[in-house]
């Protein structure tokens, strides 16, 4: 019989922490994946507000098993686009009004405060593959081609993205993120309507040729003035 010597006891500790330590990573990696995938369909409006969402439903629907699933809607009850109730479990967030007003009002404080510091420190080949994107939309839209609403989402979260990510303030950043998330929510359907599409089009555009300038002052006025328009259309919808 193999005796325990004090050098194998450490070496296996030593392994036995790696091994937690591997198992503690994966399941995080595998809840991102979970969350972003949920995520997504929450913002699709795949789902109905309201419509409750167990563990087992989307560990199913995912191919998962529960655990990362039950950290994933843990991510995206804190994003606010889920809501866990006790004894019931998690249903899909709605989206009010004061919702959209409290999201917007705290976006005009937020967005230009990040594009202060981005402005100087986005690469110019992003920003010259971001006019290529919308030109390209508004070349499109201009005459009367079909435009993806998928394709457009995926733009609008790109460009607001590219301001994040160069901002310097790391919790301004992951605020932003949190916001962004439950912004997609009620703007991705209104993406299929034509004034909706011509002005945000035209915005962005507006972004873009103020990151290309470096004016920090023109492009945190664009921001406000897109998100202003923003908050407008979609108060009106709901109201």
């Amino acid at each position: 019989m193999c005796q325990e010597t004090p050098e194998r006891m450490s070496d296996t500790k030593s392994l036995l922490e790696k091994i937690q330590l591997k198992r503690q990573k994966a399941v995080p990696r595998l809840a991102e994946k979970a969350a972003e995938a949920i995520r997504g369909l929450i913002v699709a409006n795949a789902f109905e507000p309201g419509e409750p969402l167990s563990e087992v439903q989307l560990a199913e629907m995912l191919g998962i098993s529960r655990t990362p699933v039950r950290e994933a809607i843990g991510q995206l009850d804190k994003e606010g686009l889920l809501k866990i109730i006790p004894g019931r479990g998690a249903i899909v967030a709605e989206m009010t009004a004061e919702d959209i007003k409290e999201i917007n009002d705290l976006r005009l404080v937020l967005e230009p405060l990040a594009a202060e510091t981005a402005v100087s420190r986005v690469p110019e080949a992003e920003v010259h593959l971001e006019w290529q994107a919308w030109e390209g939309f508004l070349e499109k839209f201009e005459r009367g081609a079909e435009i993806s609403p998928q394709a457009l989402s995926e733009a609008d979260t790109r460009l607001h993205a590219l301001i994040l990510d160069y901002c310097e303030n790391n919790r301004l950043r992951d605020f932003l993120s949190v916001l962004r998330h439950q912004t997609l929510r009620y703007v991705f359907a209104s993406w299929k309507t034509e004034l909706f599409m011509d002005e945000t089009i035209r915005q962005h555009l507006e972004i873009v040729r103020c990151l290309a300038e470096r004016d920090v002052e023109k492009l945190r006025g664009a921001l406000r003035a897109h998100i202003e328009f923003n908050n407008r259309y979609h108060l009106r919808k709901v109201q």
